[in-house]
């Protein structure tokens, strides 16, 4: 970079307008690029989490298996255009409903109960890793005689550990005590009483520590039901792909067949409920039928034998036949009218809600055949979805709403039916009365005979009748063991695990252990107070940067700068002096005021540095240690002196030449120290003796550069401001405050100090200080080095 290019980005530098100025990405990255090594130990701690993460977590095998729900494509009912829209309806929510059955928490219970999930077994590697062993593996069979009841029905955990050898083992108390016992002894401890034997079907080494872990199997059942997951596998399709993840894929694949046929054998139950309530309905009508029946024989048999009677006319045996007849056909109505009293009594009882109808009686109607099916089909459903959701549930609700609407159907039916019955009931009673006539000339032996006949006879078709639809509802009952789901894939393990996935666990890792570093390093700069980059101080105020001063580690020199000195921050305060030149614009800015907002910031340091660069210059320069409390040039030069500017201001027996000290290390360079600590450094800094001071060290002197107190603690700087032709304001890097900035920019807008321009101390790479080339110098520097 041309020294030329160096000196118009300094002097432009803090007069761009703020709107105008591009965003520094280059700073931006700078300022997360110094805390490299935090983003290296990031990444090496949290990938070194992932890493025994994976190491110490049990790997989970996913196990799946995919059926086939068989969609009932409706009945001829179904045809009827008053139920044509509700069976449409039922048909779509069919394979929801089955989704939700298969993952339903009462029949992963059903399927639990049937598997050996009573006892978890576990082993344990040196390091202390588990290993869960199922089926085949485990070495051992565990058996609970009894558990006591103080141990509670839900445990939290129930664990009990063993040390197995081959013929005995040792049990590892509550207590940490040990206690040895044989296969097969039983075990009475504060859990109940257990077995534990070998298992025969074992074939490897017996495992030196064998954890085993009592469960509920409710709690089992629960634990599972959170694992299931049940899926379409296309979106028009009733195929189901049911998985879980388990630790052992042998246990999983158990399980999710057990659970498909615990599924298959409650769908053949529920459609075996309608057949089952029918033969419960004969049975109880057979029996009642059957002692009446025996009665009426018994009856015949004692008329007989009382009135020696052996048989009948023809005449009377036909009459009989007809009243036969008449009778066998009000048996049947009256049997119709019992099954209608039935479904009546049914439909009015609040207490057969959730109960089916029996529908294979005789019932001549076809139209009320098909609403007492349908009505079962709606019932069936109801308790179906019950299982899964609650009362209150939509499609609950819509299928309660159409079961009341197909009661008010069948009791409408049943009233027509029952009007029907009653007048054909009347006809056959009048032609009977005909008959009875005809009969009552018959002797009264035979008439008496004839009607105990007739009664037997009536009683006997009415038993022969219900037995027959006994038999039909039984090979019903038989003959409904079709299954509700076809099984497409067995349940099988993916082989490799599943969980956890190494490469999302790796990928997440590396992420965090970049964006962690990434939000710290932002937290902090968001809530760092201080001035760290050049980019802040021009947001905050609009004084132009006049230039930056590096680092600089003296080691307890305090002289920066030298005639052959060719260091950076030299160069840096060679450059200053070019840029005190150009911002005059040619205005004789011999008085140079040197300020900050707090102590601390490298005002003195930077006031002989400057004096220096100007002496190099040939130009005659004198520094005032205007710090009347806290002194520090002298100090810091390691000169010493009796008198100084607070001796000159107070006493006018003082002359300038008695205060005037020579620095011997620069040519041209001179300092005024403080002198003694005055009481009163505000009072002296106003009196007319400060302007005397002033006006007599411009003859003398080319510059006159003043050291003087911080603005933001005192007012000294301000008493000094009108004798002062331009006004230095220091901001030391990671030191001054922004608020001290805001501060110095209020004061500049009041006009309190005098052209005022900022200096940037202690400028460091991590600041955003790119540096300058000034590789050539460095070769200087080695030069002068040799020839001292």
């Amino acid at each position: 970079m041309k020294k030329s290019d160096i000196l118009s980005d300094l002097l432009l530098d803090g007069f761009i307008d703020q709107d105008a100025r591009p965003m520094d990405f280059k700073l931006i990255i700078l300022s997360y690029v110094k805390f490299w090594w935090l983003f290296v130990l990031s990444i090496i701690l949290f990938v070194g989490l992932a890493l025994a993460y994976l190491f110490f977590s049990t790997p989970l095998y996913s196990v799946s298996s995919s059926i086939l729900i068989k969609v009932d494509g409706g009945s001829d009912f179904a045809q009827n255009t008053v139920y044509s829209e509700l069976e449409a309806y039922e048909s779509n929510k069919l394979v929801e409903n089955e989704m939700e059955i298969l993952g339903s928490y009462s029949l992963m219970r059903d399927a639990v109960e049937e598997l050996p999930l009573d006892y978890f077994f576990y082993t344990e590697d040196k390091y202390s890793r588990m290993r869960e062993l199922y089926g085949e593996d485990v070495p051992v069979s565990v058996k609970t005689l009894l558990k006591k009841p103080d141990v509670g029905q839900y445990p939290e955990e129930v664990r009990v550990t063993v040390k197995l050898f081959d013929d005995h083992f040792i049990l590892l108390q509550k207590n940490d005590s040990e206690k040895v016992y044989k296969y097969g002894e039983l075990i009475d401890n504060w859990y109940g009483e257990i077995k534990i034997d070998k298992a025969e079907s074992y074939l490897g080494e017996m495992p030196e520590l064998l954890h085993i872990y009592f469960k509920n199997k409710d709690q089992v059942a629960g634990m599972y039901r959170g694992r299931i997951q049940v899926n379409l596998s296309q979106r028009f399709a009733s195929v189901f792909n049911i998985s879980l993840v388990d630790a052992v894929p042998k246990k999983g694949e158990e399980i999710l067949n057990k659970l498909i046929e615990e599924y298959n054998l409650q769908a053949v139950k529920e459609k075996n409920v309608t057949a089952s309530n029918t033969i419960d309905f004969i049975n109880s009508q057979l029996d009642t039928l059957m002692k009446d029946l025996n009665n009426t024989e018994r009856r015949v048999e004692e008329y007989r034998r009382l009135n020696n009677i052996s048989d009948m006319g023809t005449e009377n045996s036909l009459m009989v036949q007809a009243s036969k007849d008449i009778e066998t056909q009000l048996s049947e109505i009256k049997t119709q009218t019992e099954v209608l009293n039935y479904l009546e009594d049914y439909l009015q009882d609040p207490e057969s809600t959730g109960i089916e109808v029996a529908s294979n009686l005789s019932i001549i109607d076809e139209t009320l055949t098909g609403l007492v099916v349908e009505f079962n089909r709606l019932q069936n459903e109801r308790q179906r979805l019950l299982r899964t959701v609650q009362p209150n549930n939509p499609v609950v609700a819509t299928i309660i709403g159409q079961l009341e609407s197909l009661k008010n159907n069948i009791g409408t039916n049943i009233a027509n039916i029952k009007n029907g019955l009653r007048i054909e009931s009347q006809n056959l009673k009048s032609d009977l009365a005909q008959i009875n006539a005809r009969i009552s000339n018959v002797p009264e032996i035979e008439r008496g005979l004839l009607e105990l006949t007739r009664e037997q006879n009536r009683k006997q078709e009415q038993y022969n009748y219900l037995q027959s639809k006994k038999e039909e509802s039984n090979l019903s009952l038989a003959t409904t063991t079709v299954s509700n789901a076809r099984v497409i894939d067995k349940a099988a393990s993916s082989g490799s695990p599943v969980k956890p996935n190494k490469m999302v666990i790796m990928g997440m890792a590396l992420i965090v252990g970049f964006i962690c570093p990434f939000g710290f390093i932002y937290i902090k700069n968001t809530l760092n107070s201080k001035i760290v980059h050049k980019s802040q101080v021009q947001d905050i105020t609009e004084i132009p940067i006049l230039s930056e001063i590096s680092n600089y580690p003296n080691g307890g020199e305090l002289l920066a700068i030298s005639e052959k000195r060719r260091t950076p921050i030299a160069e840096q305060f060679r450059l200053l002096r070019t840029n005190l030149k150009f911002v005059s614009e040619g205005k004789d800015d011999r008085v140079l005021m040197v300020t900050s907002s707090i102590s601390g910031e490298g005002k003195t340091f930077f006031s002989l540095n400057l004096g220096a660069s100007l002496s190099i210059a040939k130009k005659k320069v004198v520094v005032l240690e205007f710090d009347l409390r806290k002194p520090a040039l002298l100090k810091s030069v390691k000169m010493k002196t009796n008198l100084g500017i607070a001796d000159f201001l107070s006493n006018d027996d003082v002359k300038i030449e008695d205060i005037i000290l020579d620095f011997k290390k620069v040519d041209g360079l001179y300092l005024i120290g403080c002198g003694n600590i005055p009481e009163d450094p505000a009072e002296l800094t106003l009196g007319d003796k400060v302007k005397v001071l002033i006006d007599e060290l411009k003859e003398q002197f080319d510059y006159i550069i003043i050291d003087t107190a911080p603005v933001g603690t005192v007012t000294d700087a301000f008493n000094l401001a009108p004798y002062c032709d331009r006004t230095l304001f220091l901001i030391r890097y990671n030191y001054t405050k922004k608020e001290n900035l805001m501060f110095m920019e209020d004061i500049d807008i009041k006009n309190k100090l005098r052209n005022t321009s900022l200096v940037m101390n202690d400028a460091k790479q991590t600041n955003g200080y790119y540096g300058y080339s000034y590789g050539y110098y460095g070769q200087d520097k080695k030069s002068s080095k040799s020839n001292a």
